[in-house]
């Protein structure tokens, strides 16, 4: 907020005159300061109007006056102004040529205008710039958001870029808007700009600024998604009310966004809810409720997909965005330790795999999945078992598989051939889980590896991350506490297979 020299001049109760060329008189004011210090510079920041008495120039030399008006000019202050009447009649010729010479607004400030009166005029002048400026946000404010109901995304931009009189653009994954509508260039700039900033995933405020043109760049979304970036770009550093009106706009643009988000995410507790009946086998043939029809094909027929590991929260995000992106409803079944979703029938091994294709490398180490054979959608529960059954025939180089009668997966697909390995697998798989918890170590996984790799020492410990030897010195441990020889092959079938039964049970 300012004044200008231009509005305090008219002000008649004040009768100041300026003494110094008009067109030198830009510079607005934004405070007023009375002080009789010959060198007052180190208390200004620019912008103030001086008010002086020169009680310290009585006797003072034109040089004195060119070097106190040189110093105020460097401090950048909007005017002097120099009351009269008190020590001096009227204004010293030598500041006056002084000012002129410098570019120094002037003003003549009369013996019967205290400097509390220009004072208070400068104040009451930007307090009520300030009332004016909160008036007109609020009623920007009401005004976008009146928009946002019927418009949306480009409504906003919109009205933003006229209120604040820069351009706007909105920059997400799917959606962008930019206001003026030749100012589409902005819209590349600002994804140059957010390609830069250091974690993507929690986007910051981005703010650069040149003497000519200032670009800040706001994330819109909420702490567990974003939606994408809101900028402005102007001509100068934004205001207080550019900035409050620019945060509104954010909170705006975040419920406008949030809204698909959120009831596809009611969607989904629904379509999980009914996916638990279906695999409990408590829907009747003709009770299947509508809405289970978007997980079938043409046909009726669903697969399963049954995942495992230790990343199954990135793996249920990654399916449920890239399955919303197709215009596609989760259908899913959350556990501790297994996430299981429900695909189409005519979805393949490769759509599986395109689901979670953008995990992280990590990620995808840490998961492993089966998909079931094609099953009328209320053959759920046996497509399930299927899949846990290919689920644990995965390896370190095949991490998803598909069911297939042909691969060896019919003995873990079998009830009654699971029920006695699991039955087996009793008397060892927890005599190795107990030691690991009690003594911090990592026997049981380093079995299932040196298993799934076929006693191949190399390929195991490549697969956990370890050395050989140390591969050797927990197997032989394994050996230790099971009774038994590893190096028979025998041996190895039996206790993989229990294992794999195990972990489906």
């Amino acid at each position: 907020m300012t004044v200008p020299i231009s509005w305090l001049l008219r002000q008649k109760h004040l009768s100041l005159t300026l003494l110094t060329d008009p067109s030198s008189s830009t510079q607005p004011v934004t405070f007023a300061q009375a002080t009789e210090l010959t060198d007052p510079t180190p208390w200004l920041s620019g912008g103030e109007l001086v008010l002086t008495t020169g009680l310290a120039f009585v006797g003072a030399t034109a040089t004195d006056f060119a070097d106190y008006v040189d110093r105020l000019a460097s401090a950048e202050v909007s005017a002097l102004g120099f009351g009269t009447g008190l020590s001096h009649k009227e204004v010293p010729p030598e500041l006056l040529a002084a000012a002129r010479g410098r570019g120094l607004p002037l003003l003549d400030v009369p013996f019967t205008t205290p400097f509390a009166a220009v004072t208070r005029a400068v104040m009451t002048r930007l307090s009520q710039q300030e009332y004016e400026s909160v008036l007109r946000a609020a009623e920007v404010q009401t005004r976008i958001t009146r928009v946002a109901l019927r418009g949306g995304v480009s409504a906003i931009v919109r009205e933003l870029a006229t209120a604040t009189k820069t351009s706007v653009a909105f920059v997400g994954d799917r959606i962008t808007a930019v206001h003026p509508a030749n100012q589409k260039s902005l819209i590349a700039e600002v994804r140059a700009v957010a390609a830069t900033t250091r974690d993507p995933n929690a986007p910051a405020s981005i703010s650069q600024s040149t003497p000519e043109r200032t670009l800040t760049l706001s994330p819109v979304g909420v702490t567990d998604s974003w939606h994408g970036y809101l900028a402005l770009a102007g001509s100068g550093p934004l205001s207080n009310i550019d900035r409050v009106l620019l945060g509104h706009a954010v909170s705006l643009l975040t419920l406008e966004l949030e809204k698909p988000v959120r009831l596809r995410a009611e969607r989904s507790k629904l379509n999980s809810m009914a996916f638990g009946l279906l695999l409990d086998g408590r829907i009747a043939e003709d009770a299947v409720p509508s809405y289970l029809g978007e997980a079938s094909d043409t046909n009726g027929l669903v697969r399963v997909v049954h995942i495992r590991g230790s990343a199954l929260g990135p793996a249920l995000r990654e399916l449920d965005s890239a399955l919303a992106r197709a215009g596609r409803p989760l259908f899913a079944q959350v556990e501790n330790t297994a996430l299981t979703v429900l695909l189409r029938g005519t979805d393949t091994l490769d759509t599986a795999q395109a689901l979670l294709a953008q995990l992280s490398p990590s990620e995808s180490k840490a998961v492993r999945a089966g998909i079931s054979t094609p099953h009328p959608i209320l053959d759920a529960a046996r497509a399930l078992v299927q899949a846990r059954a290919a689920a644990n025939l995965t390896t370190a180089t095949a991490r998803i598989l598909e069911f297939d009668a042909l691969t060896g997966s019919t003995i873990l697909a079998s009830e009654p051939a699971r029920e006695a390995l699991v039955a087996m697998a009793a008397d060892t798989i927890p005599v190795l889980t107990e030691h690991d918890d009690k003594h911090g170590t990592a026997l049981a996984i380093s079995l299932r590896a040196y298993l799934e790799a076929n006693g191949q020492w190399e390929s195991a410990a490549s697969e956990l991350g370890i050395h050989r030897h140390t591969l050797r010195g927990r197997i032989t441990r394994v050996e230790e506490l099971l009774r038994c020889d590893l190096g028979e092959a025998r041996v190895r079938a039996e206790l993989l297979l229990s294992l794999l039964a195990w972990e489906s049970r």
